[in-house]
């Protein structure tokens, strides 16, 4: 019998994902991102489907599956519609999560540090008085209001902004995923991270304003350096795995 000849590199076998799904992992995205917080509504069902170019079965089921993730609420009547919910886990679950998935989160932070240092740079050389606006914008909701659903957004606006500001359109869509990603993870760290954070971003804004992008570099290395300490402090402390008991005759 003939065997089958290797792919080519850089050819992987196509896998068939189901359209809901890709569906799913674009709302979930815009949770994390802060796109959509905590009480803010979804379009209606039929607005999503024209927006997403999917079915209305396929946003359906979709919502389903969120809704079973605890990720959103379907409520009936005049004020009802498709409800963002704050997905709350206790600390020792979070550890559990972040432990579990430590060495893809690891991956994320290096990407992350060659990304946005990179973007930084770029930034601090290539930013407007339209991007300091933004930025400035940013750092002010996130000093004005701790709470973790508008420190989110306006934390996920901030870097964006930076990633706008460099001028480079593929730096902006890696960030967005990479951040994404963390969020979809550690949705609850923020609160734990608010102090540092933005100390660290007004070092990075202040850098940007100055136009140094030594500065703006290594603010924002020394930034993301924080949250991988974080994330692996949290993993160490989580209690470990419990074996399941033998089962008795």
């Amino acid at each position: 019998m003939s065997s089958v000849a290797p792919a080519p590199a850089g050819i992987e076998r196509v896998e068939h994902v189901p359209v809901y799904g890709l569906v799913v992992d674009q709302l979930r995205r815009a949770i994390h991102s802060g796109s959509f917080v905590p009480g803010d509504k979804f379009p209606p069902e039929r607005e999503l489907s024209k927006q997403l170019g999917v079915s209305r079965a396929s946003v359906r089921e979709a919502i389903r599956v969120l809704e079973g993730e605890g990720y959103v609420e379907t409520r009936r009547g005049a004020s009802g519609g498709i409800i963002v919910l704050d997905r709350a886990q206790t600390e020792d679950r979070l550890g559990e999560i972040i432990r579990a998935k430590l060495p893809e989160i690891e991956q994320v932070i290096d990407f992350r540090l060659a990304v946005e240092c990179s973007a930084a740079r770029l930034a601090a050389m290539r930013r407007t008085d339209e991007d300091l606006a933004t930025l400035r914008q940013a750092f002010t909701t996130m000093a004005e209001s701790r709470e973790t659903k508008r420190f989110r957004a306006a934390d996920s606006a901030f870097h964006q902004g930076i990633a706008r500001a460099a001028r480079n359109d593929w730096m902006e869509r890696s960030i967005i995923d990479a951040r994404a990603f963390l969020w979809m993870t550690v949705d609850k760290v923020a609160e734990n991270v608010f102090r540092t954070a933005q100390l660290h971003h007004g070092q990075i804004l202040a850098a940007i304003e100055a136009g140094d992008p030594d500065a703006a570099e290594r603010h924002v290395a020394a930034h993301i350096e924080v949250t991988r300490t974080d994330l692996i402090r949290i993993a160490a402390a989580a209690p470990p795995p419990t074996s399941p008991s033998p089962s008795t005759a």
